[in-house]
């Protein structure tokens, strides 16, 4: 069942929160949310679910319009970002309250908070207490609890935030091959780069309470309709080549051989050494601030000088959108 957003608009007294929102969410897709601090992800996010009314504009369900229903008939399932969970209550009682709200008999709420318990793999820690799960765990049994009541559509709201890095690069993976058995539309708000490319197969770019950009994440990274979608993505170089503004990737820059002729050349302002790359960041000729990973056994110094080409401009495939602006 697709979830659609029709021209919604919020205000917060003079403040213009959302604009113009057009987004439709389909069974079995994931999008992800991702923008700056302010852009309206998390207003959008609780729109959907009922917790915000909209100032215009309509939220559907299937060919049902839901606009004006409280959340708790609007068959949402949502993991907030603390996860919300319930202290007093083992595991399995987590999982089982929106069930036991709703009156469902003590056997039937059993029997589906092990079925989604088993789904998230803690089938074996339902009379757990919460205090004994590690944050991995604690994050399967909100999802859980929210897949209980069977929802139309799942909203995760920054689910990975409260993890330290190591333990969230190792939940990403498991929470993405959870998410891609369900067959309902997944909606996650996210500031992180990393958590949208692996978590989702489609990102949509907010900014202003407006939407920029919205597609897949090799779209949205590789084809940016403008700097600032650039940007939200990673860092991004806008240079001058040969009469042209190009905008390029620090991974695109790469060192020109002695026989090869350079698009531009850099000043080496700072470098810094990540492990498999050193990110150099520098000053072209004409004053821009360029940004350039260079492989991690390559080793240049502040004041230098590095001779640089840009991968592909000689190369026949599609140019990204922005690749080729006016001068000025």
């Amino acid at each position: 069942m697709d979830i659609s957003l029709v021209d919604v608009a919020k205000t917060f007294g003079p403040n213009q929160v959302l604009s113009g929102i057009e987004l439709t969410f389909h069974a079995g897709e994931i999008t992800a949310l991702l923008g700056p601090s302010g852009s309206g992800k998390t207003t959008l996010l609780n729109i959907i679910a009922g917790l915000l009314p909209a100032t215009s504009g309509r939220v559907v369900v299937g060919a049902r319009d839901v606009t004006a229903l409280p959340v708790e008939a609007r068959s949402v399932g949502y993991v907030f970002q603390a996860h919300a969970l319930f202290p007093h209550l083992t595991v399995g009682g987590n999982v089982e309250f929106p069930l036991r709200v709703r009156g469902v008999s003590r056997r039937a709420r059993r029997e589906k908070a092990f079925e989604v318990l088993d789904m998230v793999e803690l089938a074996g820690l339902a009379g757990r207490p919460i205090a004994t799960l590690s944050g991995g765990q604690r994050q399967r049994v909100a999802i859980a609890r929210a897949l209980a009541a069977d929802p139309a559509i799942l909203l995760l709201d920054e689910p990975l935030s409260a993890l330290d890095p190591d333990l969230r690069g190792r939940i990403r993976l498991e929470l993405r091959g959870l998410l891609d058995r369900l067959n309902i539309p997944t909606v996650l708000v996210t500031h992180d780069r990393d958590d949208a490319f692996v978590l989702s197969n489609r990102i949509v770019l907010l900014q202003g309470g407006r939407i920029i950009q919205d597609g897949t994440p090799e779209e949205v990274y590789r084809q940016p309709v403008d700097e600032d979608a650039a940007r939200l993505l990673g860092a991004a170089n806008r240079v001058l080549i040969q009469g042209r503004y190009r905008l390029c990737r620090p991974e695109d820059l790469v060192i020109a051989g002695e026989d090869e002729p350079a698009h531009l050349t850099i000043t080496v302002d700072r470098v810094h050494f990540l492990g498999a790359h050193r990110r150099v960041v520098g000053r072209s000729e004409g004053g821009e601030a360029i940004v350039t990973d260079l492989p991690g056994q390559l080793r240049c110094l502040a004041g230098s000088t590095l001779r640089l080409r840009l991968r592909d401009l000689d190369e026949p495939a599609e140019p990204r959108r922005l690749q080729a602006m006016s001068h000025g």
